[in-house]
């Protein structure tokens, strides 16, 4: 795992945790606007941009590179987006006693089995015929609910189409046959859950799902906005992130 970080280790710790395919610079919107308070951490999940592929991904690897985030900067405040919100469930539920609070945006704890299937075959089938350039086109094309500044659309292109195939479609598979509705019970912290108006990538049922199984679980919509919230309509996304945050304030972890 590859981290950017903010260099501010005296503030409490934000960890942002990208989706699928992107990379640190999904929240080129996000680590500006909280740096003034918090350290803030973004970093590469395992495949995806500058942090090596170290053996296959999967849960486990997930919560360990998260500890050793962990042990280095403290207790956490955790925001994923998709399979960021997957990882930050996983690490919640199994270390309570290092996690502040958990943000779980645009993402389920559990995909139903045909959608998963669905998912995963498409990919496999697009990447195997036309290259991940391609499939990094398509998929915006079809995630995307607005046109998005070209920086933005750049940045969020670079990442997946400079993906090696197999990296994208490994991480795809632990992210997409994920089953985390049993540990959400044991997710103590508050948590707040986020959910674009216009995300057609997450059932409905999914996020009822997340918000029904953590006890306290706060539920916030970004108007405008698809499954990639935080960066389609970053200030309504801020502005829902740092409010919950000034909520939570220096909360210690139960565990």
């Amino acid at each position: 795992m590859s981290v950017a970080d903010s260099n501010a280790a005296d503030r409490p710790t934000v960890v942002l945790l990208h989706s699928l395919g992107t990379d640190q610079a999904l929240w080129r919107h996000q680590v500006p606007a909280l740096t003034a308070r918090y350290q803030v951490l973004a970093p590469d999940a395992r495949g995806h941009g500058t942090a090596p592929r170290s053996g296959e991904p999967s849960i486990e690897g997930w919560i360990a590179d998260l500890r050793s985030i962990a042990k280095l900067h403290g207790p956490l405040h955790l925001v994923g987006v998709s399979m960021g919100g997957l990882q930050a469930m996983a690490f919640a539920a199994t270390h309570p006693e290092l996690v502040r609070s958990i943000v779980i945006a645009n993402s389920f704890a559990r995909m139903p089995q045909e959608l998963a299937d669905a998912r995963l075959q498409t990919s496999t089938a697009s990447i195997s015929q036309a290259g991940m350039a391609a499939f990094a086109q398509h998929y915006l094309d079809q995630t995307l609910t607005r046109e998005l500044d070209a920086s933005d659309y750049a940045a969020l292109f670079d990442s997946i189409a400079n993906l090696r195939p197999d990296a994208y479609l490994a991480s795809a598979e632990t992210t997409f046959r994920a089953n985390l509705v049993p540990q959400l019970e044991s997710i103590s912290c508050p948590a707040l859950v986020v959910i674009g108006e216009l995300d057609v990538k997450v059932p409905t049922e999914c996020t009822t799902e997340i918000v029904d199984g953590i006890s306290g679980a706060l539920l916030e919509t970004i108007p405008s906005a698809g499954h990639l919230s935080c960066i389609e309509n970053p200030a309504q996304f801020n502005n829902a992130i740092t409010a919950f945050l000034d909520r939570v304030g220096d909360r210690a972890p139960t565990h």
